[in-house]
């Protein structure tokens, strides 16, 4: 003989099985909600710019990967140790100074007549007014 599925008694207060909230449905929701800030984050303008075109003017992109690069290092374990390379390939690939001759000298400079230098003064002042 079994016993059947419910022998004790429901007692107190607590939500039928019917109205109790499910992690699967939570989870959905909390996923709806990070998808809704990633889009409202690089899409809706606020003020004529959005959050991440702010971002990017305060340097935020830049600090973020290199917070994420310093992360990743330190789960990743100790630094290797690199080979020590000799000392010839090094002073092969540094650049020998330039020499005067291969400096170019500068373009001169464009001089203006006194007929440009006057009908640019009148453009000047017409726009200032």
């Amino acid at each position: 003989m079994r016993a059947s599925p419910k022998p004790v008694k429901a007692s107190g207060k607590w939500p039928s099985a019917g109205q109790h909230g499910s992690v699967r449905r939570m989870s959905k929701a909390l996923l709806l909600l990070m998808v809704g800030a990633i889009v409202a984050v690089f899409l809706v303008p606020l003020h004529g710019k959005t959050l991440w075109d702010r971002a990017q003017r305060h340097g935020l992109p830049h600090s973020t990967i290199l917070a994420v690069r310093g992360v990743v290092s330190f789960f990743s374990g100790p630094p290797r140790k690199r080979a020590v390379a000799s000392a010839a390939p090094a002073a092969a690939g540094r650049r020998a100074e330039p020499s005067a001759e291969r400096i170019l000298k500068a373009p001169p400079k464009e001089r203006l007549s006194s007929e440009d230098r006057a009908s640019l003064d009148h453009l000047v002042h017409a726009h200032g007014r």
